[in-house]
């Protein structure tokens, strides 16, 4: 057995005893035989205390099927080697065999947090989603109450952002900045009004990307189906408070997934509590998800703006901050708008293939490329025929590091400044990490600014 796949089961077993603030000696007996069956030593146990739960899960996801049915059987009885299943183990269970089992007909998996960004009460389940879904979004408005009320059932709290916003809009504006100006004393009446604005306009997807994406750095919120986020449990990684989460896609049939994940659970854990948390008239909830929204848009530093091509000036500008990208000559320029460009259909991939078809095709491709980054480099005023030449690594990767270098001066100004880096993701392709109606050009007016998605000249570029 690997020692990763030693690692990650002391991580789930540690987490499965520390769950219920309760160490039961029988726990202890069944933690010793784990050891002895999995020859788990020190070392192992050290490098388990280095893993997140969910990085565990994802160690023992590779490793073959026969351990996980075995490990499994082994994590219930531990659970249950007190006679007692406590509601944080119950949800630790839950997580385990919607994530590990085979016959579970919802993708499912594990994220973990550090607390020091995020703070969650442990009732409430957050919908999220990267990109607004229609069905999805239609069934939970259609059958809110029921979604709400077999929830609540099961001891949770559903929160749906737009439900909060609308109670929110349902709020005179007087009273909504009196609230605001009562819970954040030290901030601006100009900050407050802009809160509320954000409050009343609020979007599953934008909070996923800008907030949780963008601001708390989880990455995971950036691409994310319609899902349910429900807190399983904390636990310490070296000397960080690290929250867990588990995240389950909804089908269309959203109320018949909420039942199947919330049945799973009452196999484990029978509720005696049920929630009673909800927005009425007159009452403005300020706990949980709820205030971490409101601390999330309240405490947030920074502009989020367009970037503009303005060629007629020769910049590549923020509208919103009133600045530009210094020092840049126009090769870098054309680079940055060239990858704006790209960002909308994946980005730009670089990488040289080895097969021959393969190398022809790659080879159709860069010439594409290089001829709108020849024909972007000809907007800024250069000679096409003396445009670098990108699919050189040693010409590129200098020009990227400069404009990260610029970009990275905006830190202050910029909200959640490396999404406006040019980076390259999971995929190997080079691109831009923010929402395509916020790449814009302008006209020969400086403040006629368009998406770039809406003009046709950018649009036959990108075609190319």
């Amino acid at each position: 057995m690997k020692q990763s796949e030693k690692a990650s089961i002391f991580r789930i077993v540690t987490d499965l005893i520390k769950a219920d603030s309760i160490i039961d000696s029988r726990e202890i007996e069944k933690l010793d035989s784990i050891r002895e069956r999995f020859a788990i030593k020190k070392e192992d146990e050290m490098l388990g205390f280095s893993y997140t739960f969910a990085n565990a899960i994802r160690v023992l996801l590779e490793s073959p099927k026969s351990l996980q049915c075995e490990l499994a059987a082994i994590f219930n009885e531990l659970a249950m080697s007190d006679n007692f299943c406590a509601r944080e183990e119950a949800l630790l269970l839950l997580t385990l065999r919607l994530c590990m089992s085979l016959d579970i007909k919802l993708e499912c998996k594990a994220v973990s947090i550090e607390t020091s960004s995020v703070n969650i009460d442990p009732t409430q389940i957050l919908y999220v989603e990267s990109n607004f879904d229609n069905d999805v979004n239609w069934e939970i408005n259609e059958k809110f109450r029921e979604i709400v009320a077999e929830v609540r059932l099961a001891g949770f709290d559903l929160v749906y952002l737009p439900k909060i916003a609308e109670h929110y809009r349902a709020i005179s504006n007087t009273d909504f900045l009196k609230i605001a100006g009562f819970l954040y004393p030290n901030v601006s009446y100009e900050r407050l009004k802009t809160v509320v604005q954000h409050m009343h306009n609020l979007s599953t997807s934008e909070f996923c990307k800008d907030q949780l994406a963008g601001k708390l750095g989880v990455r995971e919120f950036s691409v994310v189906n319609p899902s349910l986020m429900i807190k399983i449990g904390d636990s310490f990684v070296g000397d960080k408070n690290i929250a867990n989460f588990l995240l389950v896609e909804l089908d269309k049939d959203v109320i018949s997934s909420i039942r199947y994940i919330l049945d799973l659970f009452s196999e484990y854990y029978h509720t005696s509590h049920l929630n009673y948390l909800r927005e009425e008239k007159g009452r403005y909830i300020f706990t949980g998800f709820y205030k971490q929204i409101f601390d999330i848009y309240m405490v947030r530093k920074g502009i989020k703006s367009p970037v503009v091509i303005d060629v007629y000036r020769g910049h590549i500008r923020f509208s919103e901050a009133d600045l530009k990208i210094e020092k840049l000559h126009r090769r870098e320029k054309a680079l940055y708008a060239l990858f704006m460009l790209e960002s909308a259909s994946g980005g730009v991939n670089f990488s040289k293939p080895t097969t021959p078809n393969e190398l022809a095709r790659y080879t159709r491709r860069m010439t594409a490329v290089q001829e709108k980054y020849r024909l972007i480099y000809k907007k800024f005023g250069g000679e096409p025929q003396k445009a670098p030449d990108i699919s050189k690594s040693e010409i590129r990767l200098p020009m990227i590091a400069l404009i990260r270098k610029q970009l990275k001066a905006l830190g202050d100004v910029l909200f959640h400044v490396d999404d406006y880096m040019i980076q390259r993701n999971m995929f190997g392709n080079y691109c831009i990490n923010i929402s395509p109606s916020l790449c814009c050009y302008c006209g020969v007016n400086a403040n006629d600014i368009y998406k770039l998605s809406d003009s046709e000249e950018w649009q036959r570029i990108s075609a190319l």
